[in-house]
Order: structure tokens, then C-alpha cells, then sequence
């Protein structure tokens, strides 16, 4: 190999170095998107142990504290990508690693 052709391959893989490196925005956007992964975890985790406690109460006490339940459910929909109507909510992804846990 000539001294032409190193130069030029050096340049072509200096090139391609560039082309992999991320911008800092695209860091930061992949770690919110990391952070808000785990929180949609979180939550989704104490949605599946609330949930059974409520089933498990009287009648009576889950409508005396049917603001609470409400609260849950809007949390879960939220959480779980469900709108109000009990279908999935539209451009909502639901992460299936989440729910898997």
C-alpha cells in the first residue's frame, strides 16, 4: 500500500469515527428516554401490588375510598397506555419489557 492510499484510508475511517459519535443531545435524549423507561417501570410496579389490596377490600370501603381507586385507575391507564375508553390510547407504546416484569 502507497502512502496515497494510507492517507486516504485513514481519512475514511477518521470519517467513519465521526459518523458513529453522538451529539450531546442525542445522549441526553437517550438517557431521559432510559430514566423515563424505569419510571413507567416503577409505576407499573406499584400499580400490580395496589391493585390486588383493593380487590381484596370490602364494597364499602373501596367506595369510601373510591377517589383513591380513581387515582389508581388514571395512574395504571396512564402507565399502561389505556385511554378512557378501555382501548389502547392513541401513539402510545407500551413497552413490553415493562410489563414482563
Amino acid at each position: 500500500m502507497g502512502p496515497r492510499q494510507r492517507d486516504n484510508a485513514k481519512a475514511l475511517a477518521k470519517r467513519d469515527d465521526a459518523a458513529k459519535a453522538i451529539t450531546p443531545f442525542e445522549a441526553a435524549s437517550a438517557t431521559m428516554q432510559q430514566r423515563g423507561e424505569r419510571h413507567l417501570g416503577r409505576m407499573a410496579n406499584i400499580v400490580e401490588k395496589t391493585v390486588p389490596h383493593v380487590e381484596a377490600m370490602e364494597p364499602g370501603a373501596i367506595l369510601d375510598r373510591v377517589d383513591d381507586v380513581e387515582r389508581l385507575d388514571k395512574v395504571a391507564r396512564r402507565t399502561f397506555g389505556i385511554s378512557e375508553t378501555g382501548l389502547p390510547a392513541d401513539q402510545v407504546m407500551i413497552n413490553i419489557a415493562i410489563l414482563g416484569q
